[in-house]
């Protein structure tokens, strides 16, 4: 990028972050959770339309499950880990803590264009594999939906940061992706010795997530990420490319960015390039209504 970037300040950034939630989510969580027969399925619905509240449940079942050794990479797995019970009082605890966002303002804009973005890694991971020709001869893993939508939902987390800490960030993301012939990536690391991509790695390190979808966070606007990596982390290279073509379909690349990356895709998934137009209608149209609104 041109830039070194300040790895200290970055870290000085994220000591003691927490992303904003919206009290009426919570609100809605602590309803389903406290009714006389309570509905898993309900409660997980709620839980997955807020970044702060999944971030929270899956960063209690990373710190607090001593005797599960693997790294816990689903919100849906973290929340039958952890029980009602544990659950519950997360909620109680996060709507007493919780910093308040206006419904306009960038930071609620930035969670709902998180949840969005989930739902279409989440949608993809499903439709790819109907369409392309590596998942079903067996050359790529598919990837579960719900690990999917994790990354989508996680992989701009940076931007929180960055918006609380620097007041003019919100004109830069107010612009149009197409309006800029380099990645926003490039303008933040001139702007601030920093970028979106590594203050998210570093939370989801502190958040304690796995190793292999912290390098994702940190590079997911570059290729080649998982170069000469275990085979064992196959599946991350296919969540990579999932989530570029994610951030194309969600326009948050310009035209420049993807025209670096659209091979890229294209060979990796070995699909035809009049495909994507279509498969980004799509996905576009597969979000829930209730998504397509900050609530």
């Amino acid at each position: 990028m041109g830039k070194r970037l300040n790895l200290k300040e970055s870290q000085r950034m994220i000591r003691g972050f927490a992303i904003p939630t919206r009290p009426t989510v919570l609100l809605e969580t602590m309803k389903t959770q406290n009714a006389f027969v309570q509905n898993p399925v309900q409660v997980k619905a709620v839980v997955l339309r807020d970044v702060a509240l999944s971030v929270q449940i899956l960063q209690a079942a990373n710190t607090l499950l001593g005797g599960y050794n693997r790294k816990v990479e689903s919100i849906e797995c973290a929340m039958v880990l952890l029980g009602q019970d544990k659950l519950r009082e997360i909620t109680h605890e996060l709507f007493l803590s919780a910093a308040i966002t206006r419904k306009e303002s960038w930071m609620q804009k930035m969670r709902a264009k998180s949840v969005r973005a989930a739902h279409i890694m989440s949608w993809l991971s499903q439709e790819i594999c109907l369409l392309s020709p590596h998942f079903k001869n067996g050359n790529l893993p598919a990837v579960p939906h719900d690990e999917s939508y994790l990354v989508g939902l996680l992989h701009d987390c940076g931007k929180f940061v960055l918006l609380k800490r620097f007041a003019d960030y919100s004109d830069l993301l107010s612009e149009t992706a197409n309006e800029r012939n380099q990645s926003l990536e490039s303008v933040e690391a001139e702007q601030y010795q920093t970028t979106h991509a590594l203050l998210g790695s570093l939370l989801c390190n502190a958040w304690q997530l796995p190793k292999p979808l912290v390098q994702l966070i940190e590079s997911h606007h570059h290729q080649d990420v998982f170069a000469g990596r275990p085979i064992s982390e196959r599946k991350y290279v296919v969540l990579h490319a999932l989530l570029l073509l994610t951030e194309w379909i969600e326009g948050d690349m310009s035209a420049w960015e993807w025209a670096q990356h659209q091979e890229y895709v294209q060979r990796f998934f070995a699909l035809d390039s009049d495909l994507f137009v279509p498969l980004r209608q799509k996905a576009l149209e597969a979000i829930p209504a209730a998504a397509l609104r900050a609530e």
